[in-house]
């Protein structure tokens, strides 16, 4: 069930990438900066909450709370050490795999530019917004979440699509950066779930509880 629900995204966003990327990303970009012009009170509380999910998706944050859950596991509670040894993996090559794609591609992010600007290789600050690494990990985390614990897939799901949004309404980056990183934390917990097979008994323990 949960790789079918994962399959299913996987492919959705695939397709909608380069139709996004073209066509929509300067239309909602414009919008919103419009939206935040005529609405200042909602725009401070968007911010706020931007920041609040920035910190939650963050890298560091969430590798650190991944190692926890291994430390936990190892040394408390068997049963988390598999979801901590998983998230570690797919956390960590989700960032990296983001890194090496922003600089390869170079693209400008909306501060830069709210049109598509594409400059190629480069290590230029402001030309790193394709793909969006929260989007990439809070997708990686939500997939691999979802391998261990099926029934919550929604909620797991709910808060990626929460962060995406959040690095587009805070103008960091554009649709398709957003959809771009979910496409890349996607494929990387697969990947990890393949590197270490089937859901284990530990995930099936969990699945009953």
């Amino acid at each position: 069930m949960c790789s079918s629900k994962e399959t299913k995204i996987f492919l959705a966003i695939s397709a909608l990438v380069p139709v996004v990327l073209f066509y929509v990303d300067e239309p909602v970009l414009t919008w919103i900066r419009g939206f935040h012009s005529a609405n200042p009170d909602i725009h401070r509380l968007l911010r706020a909450t931007d920041k609040v999910m920035y910190f939650a998706a963050h890298g560091t944050t969430m590798i650190v709370g991944a190692i926890l859950v291994y430390l936990y596991g190892r040394f408390a509670d068997q049963r988390f050490r598999d979801i901590g040894k998983s998230l570690i993996i797919g956390l960590v090559a989700s960032g990296i795999s983001v890194q090496i794609m922003k600089h390869i591609i170079g693209r400008a992010r909306p501060r830069v530019s709210d049109s598509l600007v594409i400059i190629g290789p480069s290590l230029r600050g402001g030309y790193d917004s394709f793909p969006s690494g929260h989007s990439a990990m809070a997708f990686c985390l939500a997939a691999i979440l979802s391998r261990y614990y099926p029934r919550y897939w929604i909620p797991f799901y709910i808060f990626a699509v929460l962060e995406g949004l959040a690095r587009i309404d805070g103008t960091s980056h554009f649709p398709a950066d957003v959809l771009a990183g979910a496409f890349v934390g996607t494929v990387v917990a697969r990947l990890v779930e393949i590197k270490l097979s089937r859901p284990t008994e530990t995930a099936r323990t969990l699945n009953c509880r």
